[in-house]
């Protein structure tokens, strides 16, 4: 049975569905806030579980994730279709080291993660997640027409 949002319109995906999304990519957006502003940076990933793992430098990024809650988000268009899923993932960044319990560390060791960006990127970081939601838009029926059009002024 699907849910649907009440609100929305859009179809519920259940959690074990969503890190299925998840498995199913390799680039998402990491938020964080610096100083008071959300930021957003795109980053190659992989699951290890129902975690999210991805390499950084140091910088900006790993300041942020070092600060507070994140948020990492997928999502897949077909403009086509006019279909779409998006899921979210709320959580906490662990920023591993050489001190993990080696289980942890020999698990991470054998993932393959292909970064698209050559820059060195020396810390693996692995984010919890507390929640997890998606939505998907499913794509209409012919008999149901394209949708509505809103001039936005």
């Amino acid at each position: 049975m699907r849910l649907v949002d009440r609100h929305t319109g859009m179809e519920i995906i259940e959690p074990e569905e969503c890190f299925g999304l998840l498995a199913s990519e390799e680039i998402g957006r990491v938020g964080v806030v610096i100083g008071g502003v959300p930021e957003i940076f795109p980053v190659n990933y992989v699951l290890d579980g129902q975690a999210v793992v991805f390499r950084t430098g140091f910088g900006t990024k790993l300041r942020g994730l070092e600060d507070g809650p994140l948020v990492f988000e997928v999502d897949r268009l077909d403009r086509g279709r006019r279909a779409a899923w998006s899921v979210v993932l709320h959580g906490r960044a662990q920023v591993v080291t050489g001190f993990e319990e080696p289980a942890l560390r020999q698990r991470l060791a054998s993932l393959v993660l292909d970064t698209w960006v050559p820059n060195d990127k020396p810390t693996v970081v692995r984010v919890t997640a507390e929640s997890v939601t998606g939505r998907r838009i499913r794509p209409r029926s012919p008999a149901s027409g394209t949708g509505a059009s809103e001039h936005l002024v």
